[in-house]
């Protein structure tokens, strides 16, 4: 069984959900998603911290926590993968979120990538 790759998510991250929702988060470490499922996540939800670069002509992210649900207590961390355009996504919730989690995760579903975790 090929072995994974070990996923660090930054302290401030971490800091970040536990300031806000005052609880240590539960992590669901996803499959890669390409820019499409950013550009979804981003489009209606506050990001509270972020990593960019500016090409000249466009910004991209190299990293982001997206405060993707307030009533659920979820948040997503979003890493850049060294190759373009593909991301790493770590999902934050409370252990009370399940359901809320499972349909963000079907809902990604048409966005990842073909990897394995």
């Amino acid at each position: 069984m090929e072995e994974r790759k070990e996923f660090k998510i930054p302290e401030h991250i971490i800091d970040i959900f536990k300031k806000k929702y005052e609880l240590y988060p539960c992590f669901i470490k996803t499959r890669n998603v390409v820019e499409g499922g950013i550009d979804v996540l981003t489009k209606k939800n506050k990001i509270v911290w972020f990593d960019k670069i500016f090409d000249g002509k466009n910004t991209h992210i190299k990293g982001a926590l997206i405060d993707y649900s307030v009533s659920n207590k979820i948040m997503i961390y979003v890493k850049a993968k060294e190759s373009e355009k593909v991301y790493e996504l770590v999902i934050l919730s409370s252990d009370e979120s399940g359901v809320s989690v499972d349909l963000l995760l079907k809902g990604l579903n048409k966005y990842y990538t073909i990897d394995f975790i």
